[in-house]
Order: structure tokens, then C-alpha cells, then sequence
């Protein structure tokens, strides 16, 4: 985790006198909404409330850590106060990410050496994707390889920028290991209680794999006693009790959660509109196919071991397909921790080996390529500034006027690139900023195009303005790369802030 900060100072380091380093590297455009929600924790609010829409909403209780960890900033310098806090938060993740990764790898394999093998594999391996990078194949099938779009599908990506994975993963592990070694079912249902503020998806995915070992195992064990039900009953009912008093603690979140996101108009579209597909299962074949044999061979040694918990690892990965082509948006999320099985089976082969072959040693090597390219793209990525990881000082100081001199709340309108950063500098809402969060984003983003154009007449401005309450209106090179209209001309704009390349006005029409 250490490590992982380092392309970040670089970044800080690279900022100058015309840039201002946003403090991400990877998915920058969440990077601002995760600042921006703890801007809102910070300006008071304590259910999620989106800034990338001018729509009214209920609110919902989600991004609840962002929030909270926001109230410990404050003005001056709180855009730089948020960053650090927000990296604070993915190191401690991380370092829990590794640890109960740890502790769920040492349920499997004995061998101090192997299990830090395997701790190493779980947290920098990747896989066979590399290899499209190489051949120039970046976007083959029209999908980047899974190591550099998928933390789910691996471990280092959510280790560099998702700190809210992370310890979703650190719960969902730990779950998954107390339920293995039938800890009290009421700590397993709050460790995954808790993962469902982080990332709710992830429960379903913990109640998936807890289930299919269940039937499974028992599935198994009655064809080895031959139907003799009192054996099965005492063999079976202690982590069968266990997962189901898991799965009813865990379950108040996510029921509410999907109650909200099925009755409430606002979240119905942003679920809509929020959407992770699993990439072409080609790509799977890529990511993991090179395991594959090494994976079955491991588990066939673990099933001669220890059947109860082998179970577990060959029930997930036998469900891996049927939840990678789930009827949900978000397909990409139920692949979460899968790497870790493949982790265990893989080194589970190695460690009964009396001699490792040199070619056998090059197939872990070729775990970590891709994390290397990750890491070092990533420091040259940074070392260059511009936009979107930069922005111009010119348009932070904009938004930090805003910030001081606007009302907190109030809504701006502007480009989809300038409203996904502002929100993160300023605590305002945006009429469009966000893919997912901005509802109705296809109609909004040709009523705002139309907006900056020469053609567009002033009351078609003023019932755009109108119609999302609009305080201000943001004037900068992205906006002129719109069109060319004059705020200047329109006399039911007053323009409050001005410098060499950026404008603000305001709305003098509201009342």
C-alpha cells in the first residue's frame, strides 16, 4: 500500500503554476463524485443526495463512509483536505484488503512460503491481458483487458483507487473465513451488514457463494454416507446455521436498498443509466485461462484434504458464469474476490510439489505484468500534466469562487467535463457531470450542447434556465468548444466573476 501512494506524489509533485493535480489516476470522473460526496458529508449532509443533477430527490442512504469521513475537513484548503482523507481511507483499506485476504488464504494452504506466495498472487497478480497490450489489441472486443477495468476480477486496482472496494473486500473475506471456521452467524451477518454500506452488490455475491457451498457440500456428503440423515444433519448444520443467520443480519440494507431503487422515480433512472457489463467472456478466457489447469489440479489436492472448505472454492467457481451473465446493470461487480479462488487453487498445486519446474515458475511470473504496466503507466501518466487528471488553475480559481461567494446548494450550469469536477472544488449541484448520477443524461447533454450554440434564442436559454433553477452560468474553453454565443449579450445574465479565460454568471431572472 505503501507503493501505491507513490504514483500519487508524482502527480502532486507534477502540478505547477498553471495545473492542480485532482489527486486520482484511474476513473477519474468517480475519483470527483467520491470527493463530492464528501463535500456534501462535510457541508452538513448525512444521506446521499447527488450534486451531478438539478432533479429534486428524496435522498437515499448510500456512500454513507464518504459522507462520513468528509466531516473531517474544512475551510481553507478543503479540496486538498478531502484528497488526503480520501487516500487515507484507501490505505487503511488496502492494508485491511491484505490482511483478511491473508487470513482466508491461510484456511487453505499451510506452508508459510506458499501462503505469501499466494498473499502476493491475491494482491499484484493479474492476468493474461498484458498480452493485448503488447499486441496494440487494447480495445479487442470492445473492451479494455479485465485487469484494467475490473478491481472485482482482481486485486491491484482496487488496491490504487477504490478505497470503498477494498474494504468491502476485507468484510466479505473475513465473512467468508468466520463461516468457514462456524464463528457466530451474528458476526458474520454484521461484518456483511456492514460491507453493504460499502457496496451492496457485494452481499448478494457473499450470500451466493455461502449458499451454493451449503447445497453443495451437502450435496456431496450425502453421496459419500449413502443417505444416512442423522450423519448429514450433524455434519451440515453447524455452518448451515451460521450462513443463515448470516444472510438475515446482513439482509436489512440491501432489502432497503433495493426498496429505494425500486420505488423511487430518481433512482429508478440512475440505475438505469449506471451500468457494468461483464465484458465478452473471451476476455475471461484471457484473464484466467492460463490458471485454469494449474487452478483444477490444486483444488483436486485440496478436495483430498480438506472437503468441506475445497467445497467452497470449486462451488464459486463453478457460479462464476451464471453471475457474470446476471440479469442486473451491473454484472461486472458479482465477480467480486473470484481472484482469490483462483489465488488459492493455483497455489494449492505448487505447494504439494516436491520440485517446481522452471516453467511452472514462469507461469506465476506471468501473474504480474499487467500490474507492472498498471503501475508505471500510471507514474508516466502523471508526470504530464493535463487534463482530466489536471485541471487549470484559471478554472479551480473559478470554482472556488463559487465556493465562497455562491450559496451552498446552488446550481450551476456548464460542460459535462467542467460539471463533473466542479462539484468535488464547490459545494453546488450541476445540471450534468456524472454518466450514472446525472438523470436523464442523453436529453440533458443535447439541451445543454444547444444551450452554448450561436442559434439557440435567448427564450429557449431562459426555459433551460428555468426549468432546472439555475443560479449560474459557467464560461470556459470547454464550454466555448460548444458554441459560440456571448453570455455577455444576454441581459438576463450578470456576469460575477472574470478571469483571462473563465466567466461566471448569474441567473438575475430568479427570484
Amino acid at each position: 500500500m505503501a507503493l501505491t501512494i507513490v504514483p500519487y506524489l508524482v502527480g502532486f509533485e507534477s502540478q505547477g503554476g498553471a495545473w492542480r493535480y485532482t489527486g486520482f489516476i484511474i476513473g477519474v470522473e468517480d475519483g470527483n463524485s467520491y470527493i463530492a460526496k464528501m463535500l456534501s458529508g462535510a457541508t452538513g449532509d448525512w444521506i446521499f443526495r447527488t450534486p451531478y443533477s438539478a432533479v429534486q430527490q428524496k435522498g437515499v442512504l448510500a456512500f454513507f463512509p464518504y459522507l462520513l469521513i468528509g466531516k473531517l475537513s474544512s475551510q481553507p484548503a478543503q479540496h486538498e483536505q478531502l484528497v488526503a482523507l480520501f487516500h487515507w481511507f484507501r490505505v487503511l483499506s488496502g492494508v485491511l484488503a491484505i490482511l483478511a485476504g491473508y487470513d482466508f488464504i491461510s484456511l487453505f494452504i499451510n506452508d508459510k512460503k506458499w501462503q505469501w506466495w499466494a498473499l502476493v498472487v491475491y494482491t499484484l497478480g493479474g492476468g493474461g491481458g498484458w498480452v493485448l497490450v503488447i499486441l496494440e489489441q487494447k480495445n479487442f472486443l470492445g473492451s479494455l483487458p479485465l485487469e484494467f477495468i475490473s478491481p472485482e476480477s482482481f486485486g491491484f486496482l482496487g488496491l490504487l483507487g477504490l478505497p470503498h472496494l477494498a474494504l468491502a473486500r476485507a468484510l466479505f473475506l473475513w465473512g467468508l473465513a468466520g463461516y468457514l471456521n462456524e464463528l457466530p452467524g451474528n458476526l458474520i451477518g454484521t461484518l456483511w451488514l456492514m460491507m453493504g454500506f460499502l457496496q451492496p452488490m457485494y452481499v448478494v455475491v457473499a450470500w451466493v457463494v455461502v449458499t451454493v457451498h451449503f447445497l453443495l457440500y451437502s450435496l456431496v456428503f450425502t453421496v459419500r454416507v449413502k443417505g444416512n440423515k442423522q450423519q448429514i444433519w450433524r455434519e451440515v448444520k453447524g455452518f448451515g446455521k451460521v450462513a443463515m443467520w448470516g444472510i438475515i443480519i446482513s439482509s436489512p440494507l440491501l432489502v432497503y436498498t433495493a426498496i429505494k431503487f425500486l420505488t423511487d422515480p430518481f433512482l429508478i433512472i440512475w440505475a438505469n443509466q449506471n451500468k457494468l457489463p461483464s465484458p465478452h467472456f473471451i476476455h475471461y478466457l484471457i484473464a484466467y485461462g492460463i490458471y485454469f489447469p494449474f487452478v483444477i489440479l490444486g483444488l483436486k489436492t485440496l478436495l483430498n484434504s480438506d472437503l468441506r472448505k475445497s467445497i467452497l472454492l470449486i462451488g464459486w467457481l463453478l457460479i462464476l458464469p451464471l453471475l457474470l451473465t446476471a440479469p442486473v446493470s451491473t454484472q461486472r461487480r458479482l465477480a467480486e474476490g473470484i481472484w482469490i479462488a483462483f489465488s488459492i487453487g493455483m497455489i494449492s498445486y505448487f505447494e504439494n510439489r516436491n520440485r517446481t519446474k522452471f516453467l511452472e515458475k514462469c507461469i506465476l511470473y506471468l501473474a504480474f505484468p499487467s500490474t507492472i504496466l498498471i503501475f508505471f503507466g500510471s507514474i508516466s501518466t502523471v508526470s504530464n500534466p493535463g487534463t482530466p487528471l489536471f485541471r487549470p488553475i484559471l478554472e479551480v480559481e473559478a470554482f472556488k469562487y463559487l465556493s465562497v461567494n455562491a450559496s451552498s446548494g446552488s446550481i450551476v450550469l456548464s460542460s459535462y467535463e467542467t460539471g463533473n469536477n466542479l462539484p468535488a472544488w464547490a459545494p453546488h449541484r450541476v445540471v450534468l457531470g456524472h454518466g450514472p448520477e446525472t438523470m436523464n443524461r442523453p436529453e440533458v447533454e443535447v439541451e445543454i450542447g444547444q444551450f452554448y450554440t450561436f442559434d439557440a434564442t435567448d427564450e429557449y436559454r431562459q426555459s433551460i434556465l428555468t426549468k432546472y433553477g439555475v443560479d449560474y452560468v459557467f464560461w470556459g474553453p470547454l464550454e466555448k468548444e460548444l458554441g459560440t454565443w456571448d453570455p455577455d449579450s444576454a441581459d438576463y445574465l450578470s456576469k460575477s466573476f472574470n478571469n483571462k479565460d473563465y466567466a461566471i454568471y448569474q441567473n438575475v431572472l430568479l427570484p
